[in-house]
């Protein structure tokens, strides 16, 4: 039997039973497939149905029927917070206006995301307090919840971190998560959020400059060739005509549906299969999530691919608002379900201009530590003051990205959460540190409330994570990192 003229992909037949086996591609269809395979990992600016992401969408899911996937960000910041000035004065309902009128506490700018926020106190660190250097300690439990593998300024991690249970239950087999990286690499202390494993060796790099993940989601990165380097055609024109999967190789459909070797189940199977990618399509259109550089500051992005120099002047707020702008598009195109943000250095050398440092000129590490030291602890009111105006400015850089998630329709499928990687700067404690978690997890997590974690260590909040993550891959039950206990956070269910 012919090939016809430009057809991709050929069915294969038993020779005895005349029953279609599978399909195949034509050596045509090898080369553009891997073309085509390409522009769909990246996004290139359109619905994005990744073809290796779609042995992982909810076709194949342990959710009902029409449920959606869950996408995970898990963010680390630096030096702790104002304790007596952050978190609303007392526990319950959250609302726009609550929030909002509760002016002296930093989680004030977060009020337009009320409806869709959990605040959760008394959660600790397995190792309570520092040994050696509370900052590497702190770092690496935060997303293990596990006590460090080791001490001081070099501690690394004794498991694994959340982040890569979900991604090895979620994405497909070898994908890692994003990781991500917004500070000074010159600090002795830089990205310890993400590991493999435990060990030192474990700790997974992060991507400082924004322009990194940008260029892989819009089809920007080039490809070689005799001539340079080009952008990907078929990226091109994804992202000029925004077509779907199905219309993109609708010529090749037609011709496999009229090929005479196919049974009337064969043609039945082949219908259904194809409609299952228009039916994710829908899902995902109805979900809100937009796969476009809507919202993207593309100017400042673009002039990063060849002129990014990471500052200590506050940029690490932009920085980190890029990030998590980027992450809202990678979750919307289902580049990745997961990703992790370490925003501040151990030792955070950023000279914020927040009013009360205007007369200091203190680093924010020394802020943290209320005296102009590295290492000593005094007890200067105008640091504490000074510390108090960057929690409120790094609570306006959150809800800021937090618009990019909910601009998405993220609210429903997604986790973001925000900690710190010690509770507060003098003691480097590592108890009762805040933990702050945006959108409802697939509908297991309660919003709008401020509660009680129950003096619980932080394996029962990365469990409680995972759990709403993983629930379409895995009806196991979650027993992460170590500490008080198994189980989840009770109070964090809705």
């Amino acid at each position: 039997m012919s090939k016809p003229k430009g057809e991709l992909v050929r069915p294969l037949v038993d020779s005895e039973s005349g029953r279609l086996q599978g399909f195949r591609l034509s050596s045509e269809g090898v080369r553009r497939n891997a073309i085509n395979r390409r522009a769909f990992l990246r996004g290139a600016g359109t619905v994005a149905i990744g073809l290796p992401f779609l042995e992982g969408l909810p076709e194949r899911s342990a959710w009902a029927a029409g449920a959606q996937p869950v996408f995970t960000l898990l963010m680390v910041g630096s030096c702790g917070v104002v304790g007596k000035s952050f978190f609303p004065s007392a526990k319950g309902p959250l609302t726009t206006a609550g929030l909002a009128g509760a002016t002296d506490r930093a989680v004030s700018n977060l009020s337009a995301h009320a409806a869709n926020l959990l605040f959760v106190d008394n959660v600790n660190w397995v190792q309570g307090g520092p040994k050696s250097c509370g900052h590497a300690e702190g770092l690496v439990q935060s997303l293990t919840g596990a006590a460090p593998g080791s001490s001081g300024n070099t501690a690394y991690s004794s498991g694994p971190s959340a982040d890569m249970v979900i991604s090895q239950a979620v994405n497909p087999s070898g994908t890692d998560p994003i990781c991500l990286y917004s500070a000074a690499k010159g600090a002795y202390i830089s990205d310890r959020i993400s590991f493999k494993g435990a060990g030192a060796g474990q700790v997974r790099a992060g991507d400082q400059n924004p322009y990194i993940l940008y260029s892989k989601l819009v089809g920007l990165t080039t490809t070689s060739s005799s001539g340079g380097t080009t952008t990907d055609p078929v990226a091109a024109q994804l992202a000029a005509n925004r077509k779907s999967v199905n219309d993109l190789v609708k010529a090749e459909l037609n011709s496999l549906m009229a090929n005479p070797v196919l049974s009337a189940d064969d043609k039945a199977r082949l219908d259904q299969h194809f409609q299952s990618i228009r039916d994710v399509e829908v899902q995902m259109g109805n979900m809100g999530l937009m796969c476009s550089t809507t919202g993207l500051d593309t100017t400042t992005l673009n002039s990063y691919k060849s002129n990014f120099s990471f500052k200590t002047d506050g940029m690490i707020e932009s920085i980190s608002l890029l990030h998590m702008q980027l992450v809202a598009l990678a979750f919307a195109c289902n580049y990745n379900r997961v990703a992790t943000l370490q925003w501040g250095d151990g030792t955070d050398g950023t000279k914020y201009s927040v009013p009360s440092n205007s007369g200091l000129g203190w680093t924010f590490h020394q802020i943290s530590h209320r005296i102009m030291s590295d290492s000593a602890v005094g007890s200067n009111p105008t640091a504490e003051q000074a510390h108090h105006e960057i929690d409120l400015l790094r609570m306006q850089t959150l809800s800021k990205g937090l618009d990019a998630f909910n601009s998405r329709g993220l609210a429903n499928s997604a986790v973001v959460l925000w900690t710190t990687h010690i509770s507060d700067g003098p003691s480097h404690s590592g108890k009762n540190v805040p933990h702050i978690i945006w959108g409802n997890g697939g509908g297991l997590l309660k919003t709008g409330q401020y509660i009680d974690g129950g003096n619980v260590t932080n394996n029962k909040m990365q469990n409680t994570i995972i759990t709403a993550a993983i629930r379409d891959k895995s009806s196991a039950t979650v027993n992460f990192g170590m500490g008080t206990g198994t189980g989840m956070i009770s109070g964090m269910l809705a």
